[in-house]
């Protein structure tokens, strides 16, 4: 009879939770239509691009703009991030050299000691 009475309870406590899980859920979908600022179902809506005279696209992707940026734009920033990437590979080639250089003192220093004991 115990234990009929406890997985009674505990199927109880299943359906619960998964009720709860379902209404999260609801709850949440509903939250992103609020956030989106409108109530349809399809994701057609969100993304729309328009091609004006000057061969340009304008883009708009639920209610943020982005611009067209041509190509030599793009090259620069990536010739600005690839110099910093050199100058990291710098620092990390200088690094190793110091660490290569302090490890040879020290075991020098050490093959010195050891002689001596």
């Amino acid at each position: 009879m115990k234990m009929i009475k406890m997985l009674a309870t505990m199927l109880v406590m299943v359906l619960l939770f998964l009720g709860g899980v379902l209404f999260g859920i609801d709850q949440a979908s509903e939250g992103v239509t609020e956030i989106r600022g409108y109530s349809t179902d399809s994701l057609k809506e969100a993304v729309q691009t328009d091609k004006n005279k000057q061969d340009n696209y304008q883009i708009e992707v639920m209610g943020q703009e982005f611009e067209q940026v041509s190509v030599e734009d793009k090259e620069e920033k990536f010739q600005e991030i690839d110099d910093s990437h050199m100058t990291q590979k710098i620092a990390g080639t200088l690094e190793q050299s110091v660490k290569w250089v302090y490890n040879g003192l020290i075991q020098s220093a050490h093959e010195l000691v050891k002689s001596f004991f």
